[in-house]
């Protein structure tokens, strides 16, 4: 039963690690964005107030797979070859689970943007905040 419960740990420290080199793969595409377009995807609500800023699970998937995903990997210079995924939902589908899930908003006037997650080594929400 140690085995077990040291197995189960230890993926989830994985899917931890592989969520945080996700995200900071995300802030390098989105500044090399910003240098090249001086100004950052425009996506969703943006709300100062909330603990998400407002890149809840139906808005802020959406404009992850949708508005960032066309933002960062279209182009003659794509950022990415593709948008990470999180490994708990591959598909970033909120009918899934919103749980695990990327999310993004971006403020209208484009000067900020914010990117979140959830690890499984806490329930707290994760929130990358870039202007």
């Amino acid at each position: 039963s140690f085995a077990v419960v040291s197995l189960n740990s230890a993926r989830n420290k994985a899917r931890d690690a592989l969520r945080r080199a996700d995200m900071t793969q995300m802030r390098t595409a989105l500044n090399l964005y910003y240098d090249e377009n001086t100004e950052y995807p425009a996506c969703g609500s943006w709300d100062v107030n909330a603990a998400d800023f407002g890149a809840n699970a139906q808005a802020g998937s959406n404009c992850y797979n949708t508005v960032l995903n066309a933002s960062l990997t279209a182009g003659d210079k794509p950022y990415l070859g593709k948008l990470p995924k999180d490994p708990k939902n591959i598909a970033n589908d909120p009918q899934i689970d919103t749980a695990y899930l990327y999310r993004y908003v971006g403020k209208s006037d484009g000067t900020e943007y914010a990117l979140v997650y959830r690890i499984e080594d806490n329930a707290d929400l994760q929130v990358i905040r870039g202007w």
